[in-house]
């Protein structure tokens, strides 16, 4: 692999990185949340107000969608490539390509009318009552085009790496499962 690509690579895998950091910081935070609602209604015998709205509306996308991007670089998800493993390299490399693109494209127009979507949400103000309260959606709504954004540059990168490299893959990473350094 050419140096500047790997270089490049770095980059996105540290946006990633910290994708994955929050999503995890977000999973404990939720599960402490989610422990102290039951703790309070168990012993206090009161719920903590608004208590469900919120992790439904803060903590699952938080836990979501900053990981799909780690998550889709691993290459963990099933592929076409499974199925055609009887034809030639050639043809291989075609297929994973083409789905690539056609990837890209489904990925790029979540993230376009994501943005627009979330554009229209500040416009408006975007909020949800919780326990008495209102709080904003709107920033958690910028998630969607930023991670499937860093989804699209992941794709960008496989599709070089398809390209240029002797095998196919579907992951930046190695065969051997350690990472390009």
């Amino acid at each position: 692999m050419p140096d500047l690509f790997l270089r490049s690579y770095k980059i996105l895998r540290v946006l990633k990185i910290i994708g994955l950091w929050i999503s995890g910081i977000s999973l404990f935070l939720m599960m402490l949340f989610i422990a102290g609602d039951v703790f309070s209604r168990n012993i206090l015998a009161k719920s903590i107000p608004g208590g469900y709205e919120l992790v439904g509306k803060y903590f699952m996308p938080l836990t979501v969608f900053p990981g799909l991007a780690f998550a889709y670089g691993t290459g963990i998800f099933p592929r076409i490539t499974m199925l055609v493993t009887k034809f030639s390299m050639f043809k291989q490399r075609m297929i994973v390509i083409t789905l690539l693109i056609f990837e890209g494209i489904f990925f790029f127009l979540i993230t376009y009318y994501g943005l627009l979507y979330a554009i229209e949400s500040v416009n408006q103000g975007l909020a949800f009552p919780a326990g008495g309260h209102i709080y904003p959606l709107y920033p958690l709504i910028f998630l969607v085009p930023i991670f499937f954004g860093i989804i699209i540059i992941e794709i960008v990168f496989l599709i070089i790496k398809n390209i240029i490299s002797d095998e196919v893959s579907l992951s930046i990473y190695e065969e051997s499962g350690v990472l390009i350094d």
